[in-house]
């Protein structure tokens, strides 16, 4: 049986997308994501921000790029990635993070600056492939 490895986060863009091209010419963004929890304990509003770093491969990134602005809301479906790397001083260091599948804007109700801007459809139908990265595997959603 395969393992399942399946994310699903909403929030708001950190920062602008910068839309960048692989030595192979694969276009990819990064972007930042503030995901709010809020929830009640003894009658006090708690709350609890958590910052995800999103990667966007292909044509979707291409697509996207425009609507990726700092404020927008959005929801992701992907996949967790850990990346792994040693500093120049020989420190062992790694970051979680998600490969997006599915990208869906969602309507803007306050606080992104490009909130007139019309609802894209999602793109999700392009397999990441990344130069110097290992084999991409087909996911089963």
């Amino acid at each position: 049986m395969s393992d399942i490895n399946e994310v699903v986060v909403t929030g708001r863009i950190t920062r602008d997308a910068e839309l960048r091209q692989t030595p192979n010419g694969t276009s990819v963004t990064d972007i930042g994501i503030a995901s709010n929890r809020v929830w009640s304990k003894d009658s006090a509003k708690q709350e609890e921000t958590t910052f995800v770093d999103v990667t966007i491969w292909g044509k979707q990134a291409e697509s996207l790029k425009p609507f990726l602005v700092k404020g927008r809301h959005l929801m992701v479906v992907g996949r967790l990635k850990l990346n792994k790397w040693e500093t120049d001083e020989g420190v062992k260091r790694s970051k979680l993070s998600v490969v997006a599948e599915k990208v869906n804007l969602t309507p803007n109700s306050s606080g992104a600056s490009e909130s007139r801007k019309p609802v894209a459809a999602a793109v999700g139908d392009e397999k990441p492939v990344a130069a110097g990265v290992g084999e991409e595997e087909d996911t089963p959603f």
